[in-house]
């Protein structure tokens, strides 16, 4: 903790860390999220209803008024020449003891007509709250907009005081850029909404250059470095022939930019494989494995989960039968004598026995690699990085693969596999909900397939009734399909009973797999060819797209359906967008529209920078910081990147090789 304005103690500091604020500069940048227009002063009798305003007048009566049932209304008869209007709050019983009859104050807040008379509910009041638009901001128990208002007004030239704003004078009036501390305050404290939107769209700026300058930084620190050790070409022609199936054109592409990585002399590999559900990732991750291999040297496949551990040490086995491939998970430990040459897959027990294997680590690869913390990720920090490859199943639009990727070479996966049809997928209306289990009982004794049915919580809320939750939906569902063998799984669910029961779903002897998200990824059962995502609108599109992705991996025609009881246009027009569209990348920057980066990529958001002000969907304002980068750098040479950096910790946090 570190704050230096007075009045800020221990206590109120231990709420601000709940906002992740723990010192000046945050508080500095704990930017309102939406603002209320009180600036418009009006009499009384001239104020209209259903309209913010401020209103001064004398306090003419006050009442505290307590019911039997222990609650409170407070009204205060506010007069002026004009007029008089009520004001009440609820449950405030203290708050009139800041009034005193007689006093002239002034509040604001929307007028409506209550019992006959003019009446504003629950009125801003005092010097900081009226007369002027004022600022909303995040707010947690005991810390309200009215204390943050308060607070950096009093302070704000103190807050200010060491900012200095990094960027030239000249390029600021070139691309039109309010000056850095006038913005802070016009966030905070705007005269008008066309200076907010001025200073809003500074403060997005300095975000997205900020990003791009990391990406920048990041990415001339890996040009820095050689290979720890030199990989010699080696064929992987009769691994290819091996599989049954072709590599799709976008495989074929990746994998010559993946090899011409791993065979570089001058430069350590560090790419990022980016591929839409059932593209073929896995493949692109064996082929790199294996080459390294053929050079006797480690490679180390990071997966998040035990089952996806499972499952990748399972095709790794299949086509590399004569290498040797190592599961490592918290159940099992690393041999003392690792091969030279050995395939470790493993779990985040690697992090905790990596000096096994961390001398002769030529590859690393981490599959879903937004599901590790960044520290998790940089854990084989070393003056000597080996060849990195990050894949994730999450379609990443443009926009955002520019900005936070813009430190790695980027390959994209967007063929799917021949003789895979595209999933068919339906809203189901609640009145055909029956008839769908109808169907899907008669598909499954006619034609032998199996089903996930998932549901976004493990347990019953009291507080979401209406979101269904996997443990009450498998009583349920038992009852709906009493001739079905069903189970259940979540992730409280134990590894060892989670894996029996995979692998008794593996072998069909389970007709039905009632389930959370945690199937999401690392499930690859081609005879599954039914999802059913109950509660559909309480997930993003692109974790929808994820676990419609769970089905259709076989060369039957699997299906898709989402269940909701939210009647809302928005939510199932968003639903129905899915219906027809199959793209995970157009998916996921609909999402991104629709809903903003901080909730479609909910599972990403240990690996993705929250956004205060810009948004990943503002491709112009992207292009934009794009060109003013690329303006200051050839301007300005000797500028350095690190002062546009916003998040000073960021630097370090992405590896000790990278600094």
């Amino acid at each position: 903790m570190s704050f230096s304005l007075p009045g800020i103690g221990s206590k109120t500091s231990a709420k601000l860390e709940k906002l992740k604020i723990n010192n000046d500069l945050e508080l500095l940048y704990h930017f309102p999220h939406r603002y209320l227009d009180f600036s418009k002063s009006i009499k009384i009798s001239e104020a209209p209803l259903n309209q913010n305003v401020t209103i001064s007048g004398q306090i003419q009566s006050i009442n505290n008024i307590f019911f039997r049932s222990g609650k409170s209304l407070q009204k205060i008869v506010l007069t002026d020449s004009t007029g008089t209007i009520d004001l009440i709050w609820f449950n405030q019983p203290y708050l009139i003891k800041n009034f005193h009859e007689k006093e002239v104050w002034a509040f604001a807040g929307n007028t409506s007509l209550y019992r006959g008379h003019k009446t504003i509910f629950s009125p801003e009041y005092g010097q900081y709250n009226t007369g002027k638009i004022i600022p909303i901001y995040p707010e947690t128990k005991g810390l309200t907009s009215r204390w943050f208002r308060k607070i950096i007004s009093l302070h704000f030239d103190s807050l200010v005081k060491n900012i200095t704003d990094p960027l030239p004078s000249n390029l600021l009036s070139a691309f039109h850029l309010m000056p850095l501390n006038k913005a802070l305050k016009e966030i905070h404290f705007p005269q008008n909404q066309n200076i907010l939107d001025k200073a809003r769209y500074r403060l997005a700026f300095d975000e997205i250059t900020s990003l791009l300058a990391l990406s920048q930084i990041q990415k001339k620190s890996w040009a820095n470095f050689s290979p720890k050790f030199i990989l010699k070409h080696y064929s992987t022609t009769n691994l290819i022939n091996s599989f049954p199936f072709k590599l799709t054109d976008s495989q074929k592409t990746a994998w010559q930019e993946i090899k011409a990585d791993l065979l570089s002399k001058n430069q350590v590999m560090n790419r990022l494989l980016c591929g839409d559900v059932g593209s073929g990732k896995t493949v692109l991750a064996l082929l790199s494995a294996y080459l390294t291999s053929q050079n006797q040297k480690q490679s180390l496949i990071l997966v998040p989960t035990e089952i996806l551990a499972r499952q990748h040490f399972a095709t790794f086995k299949q086509y590399l039968p004569d290498y040797p491939i190592i599961l490592l998970t918290a159940k099992n430990s690393l041999p003392e004598i690792m091969p030279e040459n050995a395939i470790i897959i493993a779990t985040h027990a690697a992090i905790f026995q990596k000096e096994k294997f961390v001398d002769n680590l030529a590859l690393l690869i981490i599959d879903e690699q937004h599901k590790f913390g960044v520290n998790q990720r940089s854990f084989l920090n070393s003056t000597q990085p080996p060849h990195t490859l990050t894949m994730t199943a999450t379609p990443i639009p443009r926009s955002i693969s520019l900005t936070l990727f813009g430190n790695l070479d980027l390959s994209t996966l967007k063929n799917l596999p021949q003789k895979r049809s595209p999933v068919k997928t339906f809203l189901v209306p609640q009145n055909k909900i029956s008839d769908c289990y109808h169907w899907l009982l008669a598909d499954i004794q006619k034609n032998k397939t199996q089903a996930f049915i998932v549901c976004p919580f493990i347990e019953q809320s009291e507080n979401a009734a209406t979101i269904k939750s996997a443990k009450k939906e498998f009583e349920i569902l038992k009852n709906i399909f009493p001739t079905l063998k069903l189970e259940l799984i979540h992730g409280q669910t134990k590894i060892e009973i989670r894996n029996q029961i995979l692998d008794k779903f593996k072998k069909n002897k389970i007709n039905i797999l009632v389930t959370t998200p945690i199937i999401e990824v690392g499930i690859d059962f081609p005879n599954a060819t039914t999802i059913i995502i109950q509660s559909a609108d309480h997930f993003g599109l692109s974790q929808l797209h994820q676990l419609r992705g769970r089905v259709g991996r076989g060369t039957l025609q699997s299906y898709c359906y989402f269940f909701t009881e939210n009647t809302n246009e928005t939510a199932l027009r968003r639903l129905k967008y899915l219906e027809k569209t199959t793209d995970g990348f157009k998916i996921a920057e609909f999402d991104l529209k629709t809903r903003g980066p901080g909730e479609t990529f909910s599972t990403l958001q240990h690996g993705f920078p929250s956004l205060k002000i810009a948004s990943f969907s503002d491709l112009k304002l992207i292009e934009t910081c794009q060109l003013f980068l690329k303006q200051l750098q050839d301007n300005y040479p000797e500028f350095d990147l690190k002062k546009l950096i916003l998040n000073q910790s960021s630097l370090s946090l992405t590896g000790k090789h990278l600094n």
